[in-house]
């Protein structure tokens, strides 16, 4: 199978060139790298949330029972964690994917003549 083509019918006596925007371009890997750093981030936080002993959560000791009242504020607390860290890192993929986008869109503008 070969590649597909776009054929883009140009009118005769006129000229289309691409131009590189070096200012969007600088801002476009910045975005991505702020979109990156959001994402590392929230893996750092879900690591540190997900590797609480579940004895701390639960709010239980050896010598005494578990308290209903305290585990139950415990979880909602971590499911809390849990959506803010879900919201984070969907925030920080569309950040990421916002600078891609403006690089890619700064290098292939065109201008006719």
């Amino acid at each position: 199978m070969g590649k597909a083509e776009e054929k883009v019918e140009i009118p005769v006596g006129e000229h289309v060139r691409t131009e590189r925007s070096g200012v969007g371009m600088a801002v476009g890997v910045i975005t991505f790298l702020v979109g990156v750093a959001l994402l590392l981030l929230t893996f750092k936080l879900a690591y540190d949330l997900f590797s609480t002993p579940p004895s701390i959560v639960i709010s239980s000791t050896k010598d005494q029972s578990v308290d209903l009242g305290k585990s139950a504020a415990n979880l909602g607390s971590v499911a809390l964690r849990v959506v803010l860290l879900v919201v984070m890192g969907l925030m920080g993929s569309l950040i990421a994917n916002r600078g891609v986008s403006m690089f890619t869109g700064s290098r292939t503008r065109r201008h006719r003549e």
